[in-house]
């Protein structure tokens, strides 16, 4: 029998020679496709992080009337235009889950605003959309540089906070109004000062908590922020901050001690100053005041027109409500979940709630309290618009994936 040969084709001999590569596996995770410890940043990266801080940093001044764009609005509309010429990086489940609600819900507040701009004729109407759509492109736009290099972009907002907070700390001496109680530093009024003065605490105290900083650091831009919300006397913002810093140190027993010398050297050194008996009346006149009331605040309205419940009445024009009964109708509903309610209705109002859902499934419950003072301060305001409340939602969750990707390097060290 003759014995059966084997032809080696050059081909195949040199496949075995030099072995094929091996593809990636295709069942990576979002976070595991792009490492941003990895991933370099380029020209265009750096520009848009430094566009980012420029944007905190230029937020707080209001030099057009509320309402309209702001400097730092008109910077950030660049940066959301170019965005859409840069690389695209993979967030987190829970992070595209809350991305796709939030997104949802701008579409259906334009909807409804142009639906109801449509019905009564009145432009202004549809102009309140342009906010939704405007904050959940600053949410993509920080979540994207989060998900690229989740530690430096956390750094930035960190010091651009820092950076415009005791630049409003000092303008506060030069644009002190001693005519007027309630000081307003470069906003338009007291209450946006307060809203700031809590959600950049927010902020700032959510990344502290999970990155390191100078000790200084973290001593200085929290009594910043006390005093500048001090200075707006705004009961609500006051509040919502001594929440927000009792959040902070009763995690840490070294900062909890610092926090009580601080408090009481502060109020030692102020006891018998103009700002100390301002506070002091403000806080003892809570609850006796006519707009402390729930029926002030504009929440009947959602009884007197339950037909507006379900797909929601729309923003603006404030002049379809005869409310002034029990009710300032000069004014929108004063909070942020009632008006969710009363102008996107259920509709809205689940889209938002599935959004929030998703921060809390995408971080720690220790962070996602960082997220709850705002809506303290929303029982009685109205704070949706606000930008700097959107870019809290998604500091938290890039906070959550550097958790997240903490716990996968562990349990990849164990396996080893």
């Amino acid at each position: 029998m003759t014995p059966s040969t084997v032809t080696i084709s050059p081909r195949s001999s040199k496949a075995g020679r030099n072995p094929p590569r091996s593809r990636p596996p295709r069942n990576l995770t979002p976070a595991e496709r792009v490492d941003p410890t990895e991933a370099p940043l380029g020209i265009a990266d750096k520009l848009g992080l430094s566009g980012l801080a420029l944007y905190i940093l230029l937020k707080p001044f209001y030099m057009l009337p509320s309402g309209l764009p702001q400097v730092g609005d008109f910077l950030l509309i660049i940066m959301l235009t170019l965005l859409a010429f840069q690389r695209r990086v993979y967030f987190s489940k829970e992070a595209r889950a809350f991305t796709g609600w939030m997104v949802l819900f701008a579409v259906h507040a334009t909807v409804v605003n142009v639906t109801w701009s449509a019905i009564l004729a009145d432009k202004k109407v549809m102009l309140y959309a342009a906010y939704y759509v405007f904050n959940v492109g600053l949410v993509i736009l920080c979540l994207r540089y989060g998900f690229l290099k989740p530690k430096v972009t956390l750094v930035v907002i960190a010091y651009a906070t820092t950076a415009s907070v005791v630049l409003q700390a000092g303008a506060s001496f030069l644009a002190d109004k001693e005519e007027m109680i309630r000081q307003t530093i470069s906003f338009n009024n007291p209450n946006q000062l307060g809203y700031w003065s809590l959600l950049s605490l927010c902020i700032f105290l959510s990344i502290a908590n999970r990155l390191k900083f100078p000790w200084y650091m973290q001593t200085l831009v929290p009594i910043c922020l006390c005093y500048t919300v001090a200075l707006s006397l705004s009961k609500a913002a006051m509040l919502a901050s001594v929440l927000t810093i009792f959040i902070h140190v009763v995690k840490n027993r070294k900062m909890l001690v610092i926090a009580i010398v601080l408090a009481g050297i502060g109020y030692v050194a102020l006891e018998k100053s103009a700002i100390v008996d301002h506070v002091t009346n403000r806080i003892d006149n809570i609850g006796q005041q006519y707009d402390d009331s729930f029926y002030a605040r504009g929440y009947l309205r959602i009884i007197a027109w339950p037909q507006y419940v379900l797909l929601g009445a729309g923003e603006g024009a404030i002049y379809r409500w005869d409310d002034s009964e029990y009710s300032d109708d000069r004014f929108e509903i004063h909070s942020t979940m009632a008006t969710i309610l009363f102008s996107y209705g259920l509709v809205g109002l689940t889209l938002f709630l599935s959004a929030i859902w998703c921060i809390y499934r995408g971080t720690s419950l220790g962070q996602f309290l960082y997220v709850l003072p705002p809506f303290l301060y929303g029982i009685t305001h109205q704070g949706l618009r606000f930008s700097l409340f959107w870019l809290l939602f998604a500091v938290v969750l890039v906070l959550g994936s550097i958790r997240e990707k903490g716990g996968r390097q562990q349990e990849g060290a164990k396996k080893a």
